[in-house]
């Protein structure tokens, strides 16, 4: 694996850590709001954080799987 291919793939799961926290802290939050259309609309937004972040680290995983048949 090239240092390149490393960078990526740390950079990818970097992303991917830093939407789950993000995710995290808005949980948290949103427990906290009494606004109910505010509250639907956050969940949303941190099912897609952590959409996000599956969808980074898939791509994380291609990454190596491409490198290794480029070799």
């Amino acid at each position: 694996m090239t240092r390149a291919t490393r960078n990526l793939r740390k950079t990818l799961d970097a992303v991917a850590d830093n939407n789950e926290t993000a995710a995290y802290e808005l949980m948290r939050a949103v427990e906290k709001l009494g606004d109910e259309v505010l509250r639907q609309r956050l969940l949303n937004t941190i099912h897609r954080l952590n959409q996000d972040a599956c969808d980074l680290r898939a791509a994380r995983d291609s990454v190596e799987l491409v490198s290794v048949r480029l070799a």
